[in-house]
């Protein structure tokens, strides 16, 4: 099973910034944006709160149950969680998605002040689990931030089209206007933060239409500025006819909440895929593996993922006929003074698979042993 084509990922992640957005949208929305509006369709609200809760819950906790499966143990699950760095944030994420939910929607004492730090929490377990982790302070900075206005903003309109059918004008007129202000802001530093963390991970223009990462890149920003543009006519023209009660406006305002997920379905897929490495960088994150011993043809692919670096493998015979059955291999990994080893065997006649956990990023030295030869590459782990 090549992993281009193994999409499970990236919908997964796609899910995960559905139901945050949803979740943190209905909470900034109720508190800052449109409170009246909010307490009007209160059960609305509580729907789009808990549908992206739901999201976000599942994600994670299916993202964590797909990689274990990948490893080919699920009863590793708990270790993961327990005992690995982004097993532990995803545990962190757990607990801040609960607790952003028990705040639901703003009727607690002192969760105005209390929100903000959680919902910031929330959003720095998605950057740490994120390109972004690899490459410093600075980008996981730019990552939270472009994150957090992303949300704010993005979420408040979701939350908009949800609560807009039924609510008073004034209250709708109110939460357009601090939304519109919202948005101002949140366009140009989203754009900065996103210009930057694009710069620093293309590494040159030509990587734009020459790498996978670049044209997923493309397709996003193609989305985001159709919703930055109708955003703008939605600010210049529709509000000045709001307020002279000239225009309902609903309409553009749900075109604009369906652009929004179409952003969120390619910036699930784009944060699943590996940006180009660095010209400097002589390891490769993907290696074809060609060997024959004797009448014997080992063939298959090494190559990392996320924080995983995966071996799969086909022994065949010399008519290219897979063998009913194939040797113990011993595969070692070794980084520094991270070394990750397995032995894997057969899945199914003479055909292997095996994922190895890498959280420390760079080139890491595979050694593959085969029963009369033992082969040596070097592979480049991103996150």
């Amino acid at each position: 099973m090549p992993h281009e084509h193994d999409n499970t990922l990236s919908i997964l992640r796609a899910v995960l910034y559905l139901g945050v957005f949803m979740l943190l949208g209905g909470g900034v929305f109720s508190r800052y944006v449109g409170p009246e509006a909010a307490r009007a369709q209160r059960w609305r609200l509580w729907y789009l709160l808990s549908g992206g809760f739901l999201l976000a819950l599942g994600a994670t906790l299916y993202g964590v149950y797909h990689l274990t499966w990948m490893l080919g143990d699920t009863s590793l699950l708990l270790s993961y969680l327990l005992e690995t760095s982004q097993g532990n944030w995803l545990l962190l994420r757990l607990g801040l998605l609960l607790g952003l939910l028990f705040l639901s929607m703003g009727w607690f004492r002192l969760d105005r002040w209390l929100y903000p730090p959680l919902a910031l929490g929330l959003l720095f377990t998605l950057t740490l689990t994120s390109h972004a982790a690899g490459g410093g302070l600075v980008q996981i900075f730019a990552g939270l931030v472009h994150l957090a206005f992303g949300a704010a903003w993005g979420g408040g309109v979701l939350a908009l089209a949800v609560a807009w059918p039924g609510t008073k004008y004034e209250a709708i007129l109110r939460a357009i206007q601090r939304l519109s202000a919202l948005g101002l802001g949140a366009v140009v530093l989203v754009t900065l933060m996103g210009l930057y963390l694009s710069w620093v991970r293309l590494g040159e223009v030509a990587n734009l239409w020459g790498s996978a990462y670049g044209q997923r890149l493309l397709l996003k920003l193609g989305l985001v500025g159709l919703v930055v543009g109708l955003a703008a006519v939605n600010r210049l023209r529709l509000l000045p006819r709001l307020r002279e009660k000239r225009a309902k406006g609903l309409q553009t305002v749900s075109l604009e909440a369906a652009l929004l997920l179409g952003v969120l379905l390619a910036s699930g897929f784009l944060a699943t895929t590996e940006p180009p490495p660095p010209a400097s960088q002589a390891a490769p994150r993907l290696i074809n593996i060609a060997e024959t011993l004797g009448d014997r043809r080992y063939t298959g692919q090494l190559f990392s993922q996320g924080s995983l670096i995966h071996l799969y493998l086909d022994l065949r015979d010399a008519s290219g006929n897979l063998l009913e059955g194939g040797p113990t291999l011993r595969v070692r990994a070794v980084n520094g003074t991270e070394v990750r080893e397995d032995t894997p065997v057969p899945f199914y006649k003479s055909q292997y698979h095996t994922a190895l956990i890498a959280e420390k990023p760079g080139e890491w030295l595979i050694t593959l042993e085969l029963p009369d030869k033992t082969l040596e590459f070097s592979l480049s782990v991103m996150r």
